[in-house]
């Protein structure tokens, strides 16, 4: 399976949200794409950049309009914010 793929349930996820902000847990990200994060997702803060546009996950954000404006790798959390 792709990257792009995996994650394409986030990415109809987040535009169901109409612009609405949305905190959501690791846990609540894996519910909504059906299979567990890379272990990169919990080691390193780049897998959350914006600008990783190699990474299936920040595609998939960005291209329903939305960017991580907060992450809290110990708290297992990340905020979604509309770009656009």
């Amino acid at each position: 399976m792709s990257a792009l793929r995996k994650y394409q349930p986030l990415q109809n996820h987040l535009e169901r949200r109409r612009g609405r902000p949305e905190m959501l847990t690791f846990e609540d990200i894996e519910q909504i794409i059906g299979k567990s994060l890379p272990e990169s997702a919990m080691k390193h803060r780049s897998f959350w950049s914006n600008d990783n546009q190699e990474c299936g996950a920040a595609r998939a954000w960005t291209r329903a309009g939305y960017r991580v404006a907060y992450l809290d790798r110990e708290q297992k959390v990340v905020r979604f914010e509309r770009t656009r």
